[in-house]
């Protein structure tokens, strides 16, 4: 069983029915904290879950993998957007289970075990 979860909040439904999926696939949206004062910006984060909150996702319904996709990294013209390594590290303070970040044209192949494709080595 697969579970998407794409431009939403931390959510109830999204661990009611992605509970012991193979593989969950979540949105994920980050801006650095010095940007989070701007108005535009929170607007961009309220539309979507924060890695932090994603963690929590993943480690209540401990898929056999959990995904990220949709991953939306906000910047300004003199604030860089932060790195998919910013991105793993806070979602590592509420998750330490199997996952990966999704990446153009990434596959899985779902049986006993989740297997992911990746076009490109």
């Amino acid at each position: 069983v697969a579970v998407f979860a794409s431009d939403t909040r931390y959510n109830e439904n999204v661990i009611k029915y992605g509970r012991g999926a193979d593989l969950l696939v979540h949105e994920v949206a980050m801006a650095r904290p010095e940007l989070m004062k701007e108005d535009y910006v929170r607007r961009i984060i309220d539309h979507h879950t924060v890695p932090y909150d994603c963690g929590r996702v993943f480690a209540q319904t401990r898929p056999k993998l959990a995904a990220y996709t949709h991953i939306v990294l906000v910047a300004s013209n003199t604030i860089p957007p932060p790195s998919l390594d910013d991105i793993v590290a806070e979602t590592r303070k509420t998750y330490d289970g199997p996952f990966v970040v999704g990446e153009d044209l990434m596959s899985f192949e779902i049986g006993d075990t989740v297997t992911v494709k990746r076009l490109m080595p």
